[in-house]
């Protein structure tokens, strides 16, 4: 059975909700509950409805595109659209989904539902599957590092870390560098496996070979241990 994104619209002009609307039809899987040209309309709409995916324009008078995914937080998909391309890397910095210049076409508007599809995917199967039946070396995720998607398996991360507005992903193989902040990355990952243990690391429980005072050796890596962590740390591996 197809899952029906509930997606609601956002633009003060009528056309580009109407081409929203027309592309909106032709895709089984994208259910368009609402559309709305005052932001502010939409703001108490979604205090009683909770929706999967928004498409959102950015230039609005009251409250723009941007500040509206602020004031909402991350209660929903964003797919911000607009005519101005400078806005696209501000808009990735708040999580965006994708990015639609317009005039929107068809199959622009297609590929990025179907990222939107993708995410929900992704997240609806992790609520599902409890970690004991799944190990971690057959779990896998995508990283998006610039145009690139990288599928990595969970068993093959060293540790995560905090390199500016980036994340570092250390793999067995390689180093990934993902536009993510650090409870973005724990989103990812599985809740039981995964330790935040500095403000700038995130470490896989299963290969931490020694905790000292103030440091984790991971391999020949040794990685700082913040003491407002060391509580949690321990709470997590009960050593004897």
């Amino acid at each position: 059975m197809i899952h029906m994104l509930k997606a609601i619209a956002i633009d003060d002009e009528p056309k580009a909700l109407d081409i929203v609307k027309l592309h909106a039809q032709k895709i089984p899987f994208i259910n368009l509950l609402q559309v709305f040209r005052d932001p502010l309309d939409a703001v108490s709409w979604l205090q009683d409805n909770p929706t999967d995916l928004l498409f959102l324009d950015i230039n609005m008078p009251k409250l723009s595109g941007l500040k509206f995914r602020s004031f909402l937080g991350e209660t929903s998909m964003i797919i911000f659209t607009t005519a101005y391309s400078e806005y696209a890397a501000e808009s990735y910095e708040l999580n965006a989904i994708d990015y639609l210049l317009k005039p929107i076409s068809f199959e622009r508007f297609l590929q990025a539902s179907l990222k939107a599809k993708e995410r929900y995917a992704h997240f609806a199967v992790k609520e599902r599957t409890p970690i004991t039946e799944l190990s971690n070396a057959e779990q896998r995720i995508y990283i998006k590092s610039g145009t690139k998607h990288y599928q990595i398996s969970i068993s093959d991360i060293l540790y995560l870390e905090k390199d500016g507005n980036y994340l570092i992903f250390h793999t067995k193989e390689q180093k990934i560098l993902a536009r993510l902040n650090m409870s973005q990355a724990l989103d990812l990952l599985p809740d039981e496996a995964f330790q935040k243990v500095h403000k700038s690391y995130i470490v896989p429980l299963d290969k931490i070979n020694m905790i000292d005072t103030y440091e984790i050796t991971i391999g020949s890596k040794k990685i700082p241990l913040a003491k407002s962590y060391r509580e949690a740390l321990f709470n997590r591996i009960r050593p004897l």
